[in-house]
């Protein structure tokens, strides 16, 4: 089963772009999505070449959003909602035989962090709580989190900086741990220095001064059933490129 997570940067701009080309190619199994910005009265008239599909939407238009797109038949597929947190679209889940898919679109603590406080004490507590309850998972998404110096074009700039604050990493660490996930690329390239996003300024992606910043996390007891992981630089259309999980078919 081959599983594909991107940040699209919205949707339908990248319909207008490659992505049907992308998917033809590809051809993943299942499909997640990071902000789509698709309005709930447009979501179900989108024509993806799925079998099935669940769209989470956020209340304020043209933001956020997350979609997954799947050929394979899950046991539940749905949107979910943190209580007590606003309604932004950031996760949608797919239940599948051997696991469970928890695709996300983590906030941004923005510039001069002004959602740092809103993230790291509330969000991404509320998150791991999710996920913890949630066996045998496979999380997938923008995470919003550069995790070591390595994944950072230039550490030294971005310390400090929206992704990259000490909080923000030791959050994401934390979360590592309490669910027992592994950051299933890193662990296969312990030595690679590759990105996935770009800022659209002064030329990033063609300089190469990226983040990674987009994973899947994996349950430890799902390892035996991993087959590979990539980091799809060559495609573009979005800030973000995508990202790839291969795993034993069910």
């Amino acid at each position: 089963m081959k599983i594909v997570s991107w940040n699209v940067n919205g949707l339908r701009a990248a319909m207008s772009k490659n992505f049907a080309e992308f998917v033809e190619t590809v051809r993943p199994d299942v499909l997640c999505l990071q902000e789509t910005k698709v309005p709930r009265e447009v979501a179900d008239s989108l024509e993806i070449p799925f079998k099935r599909k669940i769209f989470s939407c956020a209340d304020k238009k043209g933001y956020s959003g997350t979609a997954i797109f799947s050929n394979v038949e899950p046991v539940f597929m749905g949107a979910v909602a943190l209580e007590g947190h606003p309604e932004e679209g950031r996760i949608t889940v797919a239940e599948f035989e051997n696991f469970n898919l928890i695709n996300v679109y983590v906030p941004n603590s923005q510039d001069g962090l002004k959602r740092l406080e809103y993230r790291t004490k509330s969000w991404d507590a509320d998150f791991s709580a999710f996920v913890k309850s949630r066996k045998n998972a496979v999380v997938c998404g923008d995470l919003n989190v550069a995790r070591t110096p390595m994944d950072v074009y230039d550490p030294k700039d971005a310390r400090g900086c929206a992704g990259f604050t000490e909080e923000e990493r030791a959050d994401f660490e934390k979360m590592l741990i309490e669910c027992d996930l592994r950051d299933v690329w890193r662990d296969s390239h312990p030595d690679e220095i590759k990105y996935t996003w770009w800022s659209y300024f002064r030329r990033a992606r063609e300089r190469g001064r990226g983040w990674r910043i987009d994973y899947f996390l994996v349950s430890r007891s799902l390892l035996p059933l991993v087959k590979g992981a990539e980091l799809m630089n060559e495609v573009c259309g979005s800030d973000h490129c995508p990202i790839a999980l291969e795993l034993e078919s069910e």
